[in-house]
């Protein structure tokens, strides 16, 4: 046992620097694993309404317009867009009420505009 050196204080400092490293590295592998599964269903691409719309009491009649303009009025936002077969369904929401345009996005024509009032 006399061959042995006695001064292994460097050996032992940089193994448990090692250790440190190892565990820090490992909670940061973990920690973006997690923040990344989280982060992709806390974010919803379209806002969700917190409760379902309810009808107005007295029923609003729907003006149906062909080939009406797809210009925004002032104050006017577009609140959602889907696919609705071979045209996009540009739900428009704004001062006067809300607006569902079904625009040809070969043509750039809208097909049809729905109008609700408030």
């Amino acid at each position: 046992m006399q061959d042995q050196p006695q001064n292994l204080r460097g050996l032992k400092v940089l193994v448990g620097g090692m250790g440190v490293l190892i565990v820090l590295g490992t909670t940061v592998v973990i920690g973006t694993v997690i923040h990344r599964v989280y982060s992709r269903f806390a974010a919803p691409s379209m806002p969700v309404p917190l409760a379902a719309p309810t009808a107005p009491a007295v029923p609003v009649p729907a003006a149906v317009s062909v080939a009406t303009s797809a210009a925004l009025a002032p104050g006017e936002h577009i609140a959602g867009i889907a696919a609705a077969g071979a045209d996009v369904a540009v739900w428009v929401n704004g001062p006067n009420g809300d607006r569902l345009l079904l625009l040809n996005p070969a043509t750039g024509q809208v097909n049809v505009a729905l109008q609700g009032g408030r």
